[in-house]
């Protein structure tokens, strides 16, 4: 089963809400790299609406690259939603 758990919560400087969690097994990211870390982060952007993405980050919950990963989706503000698209289950 893959899970995902809540490390940190309201990560400053996003615009919306944003998070950082521990994907268990890691989570591979577009180029098949094994992320631990992942930051959600679910917006209302002007234009173009409600998305939520995932992003592949540190343990400290800085993005290390923007290329979003599998599971991100437009018309929700939902982590959960967007975590359970890429196969993992909040903890």
């Amino acid at each position: 089963m893959k899970t995902a758990k809540l490390v940190q919560d309201n990560l400053p400087n996003f615009n919306g809400h944003a998070a950082l969690y521990e994907c268990f097994p890691p989570m591979k990211d577009y180029d098949g790299t094994s992320r631990k870390f992942v930051v959600c982060s679910a917006a209302n952007i002007m234009f173009s609406g409600v998305e939520t993405y995932i992003f592949p980050a540190n343990k400290k919950g800085d993005v290390i690259d923007w290329m979003v990963m599998e599971g991100s989706t437009k018309g929700t503000m939902s982590h959960s939603e967007a975590l359970n698209n890429a196969g993992y289950t909040l903890k």
